[in-house]
């Protein structure tokens, strides 16, 4: 039994691969640290700089496979913003639906009483 086409699901052809041969991977800098024998790092300040980093010093830290990876709010920020970029839309304010939808929850509320 043969499916039409817009049952296909899954079964669609394939997109267009990434061609990995033209990719250009990121610059990256790096600095020998010392571990100070309390276990305090010393951040060089044009690490600060590309990190982000602001006045206050906070960074979020963790280690995946052995790796302690370091991030400033600031960069996280801009790293979700990239990340959400493509689902963006000019033309549609999620905020404005919201409010419209309080509007009416609102105004149902109110026949209600």
């Amino acid at each position: 039994m043969e499916k039409n086409a817009s049952s296909r699901g899954l079964a669609e052809a394939p997109t267009a691969s990434y061609d990995f041969s033209t990719a250009q991977a990121p610059q990256l800098q790096s600095w020998t640290l010392k571990v100070g024998k309390d276990g305090r790092l010393v951040v060089p300040a044009a690490a600060r700089a590309l990190m982000e980093l602001g006045s206050d010093g906070e960074v979020t830290a963790y280690v995946k496979e052995g790796v302690l990876h370091v991030i400033s709010p600031n960069a996280a920020l801009t790293r979700i913003r990239e990340i959400l970029k493509p689902y963006r839309s000019e033309t549609h304010s999620i905020v404005d639906e919201f409010i419209s939808e309080k509007r009416l929850e609102a105004a149902r509320e109110e026949a209600e009483y």
